[in-house]
């Protein structure tokens, strides 16, 4: 499988957000997404903007500002949305979208907004029995058919998607965490696998661990990791541009919420730096690559002297 190159939306004002889309959009990623809190886990980046959006919301929004880009998120809680609806507004926005939607799930990380609206907050385990049974009702309403379902987490009576004939292909669905629960549902329910901050070597053993239990879909499924990318003259100049952009709040707020890997495994120096790298993780197995970008005037640099050379792997 070909490397699909996907751009993370970080949450700044309206214009922003609508000109980073569209950006996205023309200058060929393949997919754009944004991660997905009720509650931002993080202080804000610059003065201009504090919060979060609504992912779902704001990923529908963007697919109506722009014309060929997937969208995605990074990832999306089922906790948070009744799944049988979620099939629905999936079905709804892939086929509004032609056909650009792959829905990424994941159990959650974050107990505070689970907290703080209600939400039951369960052991990572439990987490990922709900994820999975969420994952098994948003299949089967996506076949059409009337469906009852009376798992330990949720329940429906008669359900079904009532949009005929719904569009093929089906979105993929991703499962996202780096977990051994998260691996072997991504394996057993999922059409891709997204980790996030470890270095290829890591990544070779992780997509080894995972191809073992695939059976006859490792011919046809995802492997997808997420990075930080910062340009310098070198990594340590990269490293020294990114602690003067993070403020040092924001900064304490990843070391709290362990992002020490993703930061260690950034994908960073000069260009070419930067494309061996990204070859590394395409060789250890990737076929999708999420780039997190702390400083805006990189992205056009990416974009001039990256991602053609990432193009011709």
């Amino acid at each position: 499988m070909s490397l699909e190159l996907g751009f993370f939306l970080p949450h700044v004002p309206p214009e922003i957000l609508n000109k980073m889309a569209i950006m996205a959009d023309s200058a060929g990623f393949d997919f754009m997404c944004s991660d997905d809190h009720l509650l931002s886990p993080f202080s804000p980046m610059t003065s201009d903007f504090e919060g979060c959006y609504e992912s779902w919301t704001s990923m529908a929004y963007l697919a109506g500002k722009t014309e060929n880009i997937k969208v995605s998120h990074m990832v999306l809680i089922p906790s948070f949305r009744n799944p049988a609806v979620l099939a629905k507004m999936a079905a709804t926005l892939h086929m509004l979208s032609n056909g650009r939607l792959d829905l990424t799930v994941g159990a959650g990380w974050y107990e505070k907004e689970f907290d703080a609206f209600n939400l039951s907050w369960e052991n990572h385990n439990e987490r990922i029995k709900r994820e999975e049974e969420a994952i098994q009702i948003i299949r089967k309403m996506w076949t059409g058919e009337k469906m009852s379902f009376n798992g330990d987490y949720y329940t429906l009576n008669n359900a079904s998607l009532d949009i005929k004939p719904m569009l093929k292909p089906l979105p993929w669905i991703w499962v996202g965490g780096d977990s051994k629960m998260s691996m072997e549902l991504a394996a057993k329910q999922g059409d891709g696998w997204l980790m996030h901050g470890h270095s290829p070597e890591e990544v070779e053993t992780m997509v080894s661990k995972i191809t073992s239990i695939l059976g006859d879909k490792k011919e046809n499924f995802g492997i997808g990791t997420a990075h930080f990318v910062l340009f310098g003259e070198d990594k340590d100049k990269a490293y020294e541009k990114m602690r003067k952009i993070i403020p040092e709040k924001t900064w304490d707020d990843f070391m709290k919420a362990g992002i020490r890997m993703e930061i260690k495994h950034r994908i960073s120096g000069k260009p070419e730096e930067c494309i061996e790298r990204i070859k590394q993780y395409k060789d250890a197995g990737v076929n999708r690559l999420i780039t997190i970008f702390l400083d805006p005037a990189d992205v056009g640099v990416f974009v001039e002297d990256v991602m053609p050379g990432v193009r011709e792997f």
